[in-house]
């Protein structure tokens, strides 16, 4: 009987939530066919099995968050080993799968080391590769082939509810909904918050990007407010730190990873453009529309949606004149971006003004500080030459 057990996936992830069986009691599955699809709050990766065998237990439904190291199924492979309960937690590190890098399913390709790395940098599954090299190994054109093919959207999240007696209907948080509500409770929870908010003249921002999109190069307004934030950010390195919540300290990054917020069908994702101080606006903007894309495809690469250290939401696409956004831990401030309105100046002139808001973490952040760097991303925005410049 082989007991498989939750792998450690890496990069700090100690649980993760069953979000859908591929099998079930009973069924017959082949070595390297996918099992589960767990969830952690880093990203979504689908487990194959490392045996032949039949299932013949499932120890915990959908939903049900574990632990790594806790007994997922059992096996049947024909071995004389035990079965474990579902309390067991240690399993040996030889007989871990990588859930990152999946094999190659049985009957096609294998590959060599440094193909397995470069596909799992890619985010490419090796099951969903045919190998054309020699015995059907898989190559770097086997992987370029596939990384080139356009990709499916991802279903929306299934909604878990039921209805009472009286037509209610009860949610339960489950999925990404649950890393949202988990993460949000954690910020409010953990850091105490406070915002300050100003009022912009956009025009000069308008103006600026309607120059751009004369010369056929199309820019979003997100990417102005990033570039305004990193330049802000150099001065203010405060606002660019992450807080260690087992020591009880802070680290002021000196890489400007400025996370955007995404309105998905399964929720809010918070996509990451790193080292946004080197690129350059066209640059940004680019990239914040290939992020929201795949975002919404649910095709983001696990190095995408993390070491986040500062985050901009705009929620003026949608609507709404203000809001006091919530820190996306473990930040220590966020920039929130709102609807453009039309007015008129006291000349009678017609303007277009905007509120922006910035929360922080008054543990770190005094308030004189976070006014001084809303102020300084006022003047940015107001007179966007100046940072684009730098």
């Amino acid at each position: 009987m082989y007991v498989f057990k939750l792998p450690d996936i890496g990069e700090g992830v100690t649980e993760g939530e069953i979000v859908k069986w591929h099998v079930k009691e009973g069924d017959t599955i082949s070595k390297d066919q996918d099992m589960v699809e767990i969830m952690t709050d880093k990203v979504t990766v689908r487990i194959p099995s490392p045996v032949n065998g039949k299932v013949s237990k499932i120890m915990f439904p959908e939903g049900q968050v574990v632990q790594v190291g806790t007994v997922l199924l059992q096996v049947d492979d024909g071995s004389a080993a035990p079965a474990a309960s579902a309390e067991a937690v240690e399993a040996p590190v030889a007989q871990k799968p990588s859930p990152q890098i999946q094999a190659a399913r049985p009957g096609t390709a294998t590959a060599s080391p440094a193909v397995r790395r470069i596909a799992r940098d890619r985010g490419i599954s090796l099951a969903d590769v045919t190998g054309t090299g020699d015995g059907g190994r898989i190559t770097l054109e086997d992987l370029d082939r596939v990384a080139s093919k356009p990709k499916a959207p991802a279903p929306a999240e299934a909604k878990h509810s039921e209805t009472t007696a009286s037509g209610d209907e009860v949610l339960e948080m489950r999925g990404l909904r649950r890393l949202i509500y988990d993460k949000m409770t954690k910020s409010k929870q953990t850091m105490p918050h406070f915002t300050v908010m100003e009022e912009i003249d956009v025009s000069p921002m308008i103006e600026a990007r309607d120059r751009l999109k004369e010369k056929s190069i199309p820019v979003s307004f997100t990417p102005f407010f990033v570039k305004a934030a990193v330049v802000a950010l150099k001065k203010h390195p405060y606002l660019n730190a992450v807080y260690n919540e087992e020591k009880k300290n802070y680290t002021i990054r000196k890489q400007y990873n400025i996370g955007i917020a995404i309105d998905t069908p399964d929720g809010l994702t918070v996509a990451v453009v790193s080292d946004a101080d080197r690129k350059s606006l066209v640059e940004v903007s680019s990239e914040i529309s290939d992020l929201a894309d795949r975002a919404r495809k649910g095709q983001l690469k696990l190095k995408e949606v993390q070491g986040s250290t500062f985050t901009v939401t705009n929620v003026g696409t949608i609507g709404g004149i203000m809001s006091t956004p919530i820190i996306n831990y473990p930040e220590v401030a966020i920039l929130g971006v709102h609807r453009i309105i039309s007015s008129v100046d006291a000349g009678g002139k017609p303007t277009r003004k905007m509120f922006i808001s910035l929360s922080c973490d008054h543990r770190l952040i005094d308030g004189a500080e976070a006014a001084r760097f809303i102020t300084e991303v006022k003047g940015y925005l107001e007179n966007p030459i100046v940072f684009l410049a730098q």
